[in-house]
């Protein structure tokens, strides 16, 4: 019996911002895919709108299995995550080792078939680059959320997060936060007008 399926439907008890109080509760199965939808469109203007060329459905399927390790790990909070090089170094190595344990569960005649995915190995350094942006893009799409809701909890984590996007001077990345990103401040009704 092969359990690599069953533990990637765990996903969704694996509860995100726990150092944080939230006004709407998130887990990795909802940010995973949110990102993979993310990580997508990015894929698309980069292609469309800046004459790169990424594979958007590699980059969409790594995008589902950025976080998997999470599985076995739970998620580590970013300012414990990156609080120096050594914990950062540590935790790389134990994601690592989740990821090998996670692919030794799969059926072997797919294994190596998931691995590039698991890892991103499969994608160029740029893909690498808009899966991360993704990433967080839907984490700014959080505090947002949360700050819409009188949560003042995110406004560090917003303003930090806003930062790092602005720093990776990504043009897909600016044209998201400049014509997509004030979407997400709008109500159904709003939305549904268009």
């Amino acid at each position: 019996m092969f359990n690599f399926n069953a533990l990637l439907a765990r996903l969704k008890y694996i509860p995100r911002w726990s150092l944080m109080r939230q006004n709407v509760e998130e887990d990795l199965a909802q940010h995973t895919s949110d990102v993979a939808l993310i990580a997508h469109t990015l894929c698309l203007l980069a292609n469309r709108k800046f004459d790169r060329n990424v594979n958007c459905e590699k980059v969409a399927v790594a995008a589902l299995y950025h976080d998997v390790s999470e599985i076995l790990t739970g998620d580590m909070p970013t300012p414990v995550k990156y609080n120096n090089r050594d914990i950062m170094s540590a935790y790389k190595a134990i994601e690592a080792h989740a990821v090998n344990k996670l692919l030794e569960t799969s059926d072997p005649d797919i294994k190596e078939d998931l691995r590039p995915y698991m890892t991103q190995e499969s994608l160029t350094e740029y893909e690498k680059k808009l899966l991360k942006a993704a990433d967080k893009i839907c984490a700014l799409t959080k505090c947002m959320e949360e700050l819409q809701s009188g949560n003042k909890e995110f406004e560090s984590a917003y303003k930090t997060t806003y930062q790092s996007l602005e720093e990776m001077d990504m043009d897909e990345v600016k044209y998201f936060m400049e014509n997509m990103l004030g979407s997400f401040r709008l109500c159904l009704d709003e939305l549904a007008k268009i």
